[in-house]
């Protein structure tokens, strides 16, 4: 009857030794996570001169009448200071725009280039 209770006794304090280990290891995640720091990922100029199949069509102005990537990059550049992080075509018919992803030290905001006319807006 007491090597029983003893058994028993001792897989009870495993089991609080496994969840008070299992809770420290959760702890120390979520503390390693909320202390790193997102870096932005930019979008380097020659990738923007790449084109790929899907892309050819938006890259290519007399094919459709929009302008290209690189021109929308650089109206937005004109008007704004900052880091492309990401650029894609949005929209249907006559309000197609690129939606550019920028940062300007550390504060993260939105351009919308006009595809046909190359009007600027956003920014905030």
């Amino acid at each position: 009857m007491m090597r029983c209770s003893s058994v028993w006794n001792m897989r009870l304090i495993l089991k609080k030794i496994g969840l008070v280990i299992s809770a420290a290891l959760f702890l120390f995640s979520m503390s390693v996570y909320s202390h790193a720091q997102i870096a932005p990922v930019q979008v380097e100029q020659n990738q923007l001169d790449r084109v790929a199949p899907s892309q050819e069509l938006r890259n290519n102005p007399q094919a459709n009448g929009i302008i290209s990537e690189r021109q929308a990059v650089n109206l937005a550049r004109q008007r704004f200071a900052g880091n492309i992080l990401r650029i894609s075509l949005v929209g249907e018919g006559d309000d197609r725009r690129y939606q550019i992803r920028m940062e300007n030290q550390g504060k993260v905001f939105t351009v919308f280039v006009h595809a046909t006319t190359g009007r600027v807006s956003g920014g905030n």
